[in-house]
């Protein structure tokens, strides 16, 4: 196994989320709010409830992640959306917000070994959005198992993680709002295990594409891709739970002044 930790120093990662929240303070008059579907449920991770809506992005939990960990992948992630959403407002420039995403989470500390990035236009094709995050994710899978062999088990998690909304009628009614109401969808799905040393193990996989124009009856993960323009990404991430604590006050204060932008739903993946 490769060294998968961050190549940036703990003292580094201090000083750049520093300088990020600095830069946001700075910012924040020209940054429009964005409000959300429904208000955000406040409610902590459990091992019942081991998938979560975090606005357009599913997040799906392996049998091994910790309670702890759980709270520290979600907040790590909801930081890098809102500093990418600051970095690349709008939503027509969904490379840029990817590569932005993965920018701050390399300076939270987390280790991006491989990135992989996809643009097409309408094809002939005949998949659903669901069958090509499925492809996605595995390909990134395969892509990454070199480095991590338990990689293998993040395609098993996502397929259960989609599979899972999809038979939530509430949730998908408000996660299908979520990634089609404006134009240049940023979805992720992102499948997540802990190994046994601990590290947290994370599989990105970005779509945007053109689905405010489906008709309203059709559902995004049922929508053909032949139907879309689309641009899609994979990223393998991996992240020391550790390194946390020394930017957990800063991180966790921005989150808090932006808690009512993140609509957070939670659900079982397994039933």
């Amino acid at each position: 196994m490769q060294n998968v930790d961050g190549s940036i120093s703990v003292e580094e990662t201090k000083d750049l989320i520093s300088w990020r929240i600095e830069r946001r303070q700075f910012l924040s008059t020209d940054v429009a709010y964005t409000r959300s579907f429904v208000a955000p449920e406040k409610t902590s991770p459990t091992k019942e409830l081991d998938a979560l809506v975090l606005g357009n992005t599913l997040i799906g939990y392996g049998d091994n992640v910790s309670l702890e960990n759980m709270t520290i992948i979600e907040n790590i992630i909801k930081f890098s959306k809102l500093e990418a959403t600051l970095e690349v407002p709008g939503d027509k420039k969904p490379k840029e917000w990817h590569q932005a995403f993965l920018s701050c989470m390399e300076d939270l500390g987390c280790y991006v070994p491989d990135s992989g990035v996809v643009e097409h236009n309408r094809s002939a094709l005949e998949l659903t959005v669901s069958n090509l995050i499925t492809g996605i994710i595995k390909a990134g899978v395969e892509a990454a198992k070199s480095a991590v062999p338990g990689a293998t088990v993040l395609g098993a998690i996502a397929d259960s993680t989609i599979d899972a909304v999809q038979k939530q009628p509430e949730i998908v009614k408000v996660f299908n709002y979520e990634v089609t109401k404006t134009k240049g969808v940023k979805l992720a799905i992102l499948p997540c295990e802990q190994l046994k040393n601990g590290l947290i193990m994370i599989m990105l996989s970005s779509i945007s594409s053109d689905a405010d124009k489906l008709d309203g009856g059709v559902l995004f993960f049922d929508s053909k891709v032949a139907d879309l323009n689309v641009f899609r990404a994979a990223s393998f991430i991996t992240f020391n739970p550790l390194r946390y604590s020394q930017v957990k006050d800063d991180i966790e204060r921005v989150l808090n002044q932006q808690q009512g932008t993140q609509l957070n739903k939670r659900f079982k993946r397994h039933k």
